[in-house]
């Protein structure tokens, strides 16, 4: 008898047995990925923060918006030296899988890549994302997944903030180093703020959340 067989006969013996022997095994394996996982995801962020940087959020949850008119107050804040903003857009590009899901921000273009600073953008597609309203920045990652390239036009449909949407690519950042995300859109605040007078009033003047930078 090789051991094949003996493998086989012996491993329906007890059936019951064989099988929590199984599921003990996977469930050992998924606990240790999921767990590797965390533990990557967690280094990641530690060493991709900024030791100089603070996110000022809603107090009762991430998903309230805060008053834009906070930006100035913030600013005047002391050892406060900049402060930028951001809103989750979401959307859908072509479907909802997972392959064509990405972030979509709405930031201000004058300092969001000021406080960012490991996301590098050329002088000239900087340039011309802060000029072009409906212009967007995109990670490198996210380029080479999708084949974007400058010039562009990359169409959302919107879902928290209802129509179509098209941004075309003003530019491709970079990161410094490899925990820096790559695989982001950034878009006008402005423009979403613009429109959304027209379709979603009751979004208006309003951020997700502020990054402050100190110093």
């Amino acid at each position: 008898m090789n051991v094949l067989k003996l493998i086989y006969k012996n491993l329906f013996r007890h059936s019951l047995r064989s099988i929590l022997t199984i599921l003990g095994v996977a469930v050992a394996v998924l606990a240790f990925g999921l767990l590797r996982t965390v533990v990557t995801a967690w280094s990641y962020g530690v060493e991709a923060s900024s030791a100089d940087r603070l996110v000022t959020r809603h107090a009762v949850s991430f998903i309230f918006p805060l008053p834009v008119a906070y930006r100035d107050q913030i600013a005047g804040l002391p050892g406060v030296t900049r402060v930028t903003y951001a809103n989750w857009f979401q959307g859908i590009y072509k479907d909802q899988s997972f392959e064509n899901f990405f972030p979509r921000l709405a930031v201000d273009p004058e300092t969001i890549f000021e406080v960012y600073r490991e996301y590098i953008v050329p002088p000239d597609q900087l340039a011309a994302f802060k000029k072009q309203r409906n212009s967007c920045v995109i990670g490198r990652k996210l380029a080479e997944q999708h084949g974007f390239k400058i010039g562009d036009v990359i169409p959302i449909t919107g879902d928290i903030f209802p129509g179509r949407w098209e941004f075309t690519v003003a530019g491709v950042y970079t990161g410094k180093d490899k925990t820096a995300d790559e695989t982001q859109l950034f878009f006008h605040w402005d423009y979403l703020n613009e429109r959304s007078r027209e379709t979603a009033p009751w979004v208006t003047d309003q951020v997700g959340w502020y990054i402050v930078q100190i110093g």
